[in-house]
């Protein structure tokens, strides 16, 4: 579990749609964390929990350690598999090493957690088809939780007093890391602070650390195109996330690996138009909403973005059909998915 990370958002969306449900549902961590202390319980207290009428919902982002394979395999639960995808090794090679190996070790386990699962819930039916690469039969979608509530937090008024006058500002929000392809971001916004719309803003919201050499590398990009307004905002709390949503005109992604992709969620919410890459479960998760590009042709999609930002029609347009997508997601049009794939494992 960690601190605005979109899984464990998950696990905790998902225990509360079950308690609303009416079944008995508690979060076990190898290590507990402080910031969800009350939300969660150490894997020592689950012995007094244990039965086999119950269900163990395992969520992997990540490997497991040791002693967790070793507990799954002793504990009595029916176990389900709840995966949310690993980034592949190979966007850590000669940036971090040591993420490199353990996403390698993760993906290795897929096979051995196959064996020991009653089925398996991918987040998207992009992360079911990697499940079934690696020999699983028992497979689901059961989509991420939107829940609006988890949005309800007074947004940050520095960050809105600093981007809300003047030119538009272009969001994107995730971890600086290679597979979200940042370089990609920057030479986009190039053309269109160039040449488009010169009152434009870049703001790169999202964690950096372990991820210095390529922080490096895009730093230099920037300096070398000499574009300005690109802000790399670091890790940031809740209210200030509120606050870039809400000052932000166009939601931009570029990434080619995602194994669901929350943000897109947030700007639907947000009503942000999404420009995004059609890469990994993007096109799934969007579905027939925002705008899907298939290449990466900087000055078109630095057009796309201004016409989005100047042509009022065509902007509501889009945001009327992705407030018909986040119904999809909303805690109780996940509900009775959820309530069918319990009813359908096996004793």
């Amino acid at each position: 579990m960690a601190y605005g990370d979109a899984a464990s958002n998950q696990v905790l969306s998902l225990q509360r749609l079950l308690r609303d449900m009416g079944y008995g549902s508690e979060v076990f961590c190898e290590e507990q964390p402080f910031l969800f202390e009350g939300n969660t319980r150490s894997i020592t207290q689950h012995a007094r929990h244990a039965s086999p009428e119950n269900v163990l919902l395992l969520h992997f982002t990540m490997e497991y350690s040791n002693e967790v394979m070793s507990w799954l395999r002793r504990v009595p639960e029916r176990k389900v598999l709840i995966y949310h995808n690993i980034t592949p090794h190979t966007y850590f090679a000669g940036i971090n090493g040591p993420l490199a190996e353990a996403a390698k070790r993760g993906r290795r386990q897929l096979s051995q957690l196959r064996d020991l699962t009653a089925a398996g819930w991918g987040v998207s039916a992009f992360n079911c088809q990697e499940l079934e690469e690696h020999g699983w039969t028992n497979l689901d979608v059961l989509p991420i939780i939107f829940d609006p509530k988890r949005y309800a937090v007074r947004p940050d008024r520095t960050i809105l007093s600093r981007y809300e006058a003047d030119g538009p500002n272009i969001l994107f929000v995730g971890r600086v890391a290679p597979n979200k392809c940042f370089e990609d971001l920057v030479l986009t916004f190039f053309y269109l602070k160039r040449w488009i719309r010169p009152d434009a803003r870049l703001l790169l919201v999202g964690a950096h650390g372990g991820m210095e050499p390529y922080v490096a590398f895009l730093e230099r990009l920037v300096d070398k195109l000499h574009v300005p307004d690109v802000t790399f905002t670091g890790h940031v709390s809740n209210a200030e996330l509120m606050a870039y949503y809400r000052c932000s005109h166009v939601y931009l992604s570029m990434s080619e690996h995602e194994g669901f992709g929350v943000p897109l969620l947030e700007s639907m919410h947000f009503e942000l138009p999404i420009v995004a890459y059609a890469a990994a479960a993007i096109p799934e998760t969007l579905g027939e909403c925002g705008a899907l590009i298939n290449e990466k042709d900087y000055p078109a999609i630095a057009e796309l973005i201004g016409l989005l930002i100047e042509d009022e029609g065509l902007r509501d347009t889009m945001l009327a059909g992705q407030r018909r997508r986040l119904e999809s997601f909303l805690p109780k049009s996940v509900e009775g998915r959820l309530e069918e794939l319990l009813n359908a494992l096996p004793p």
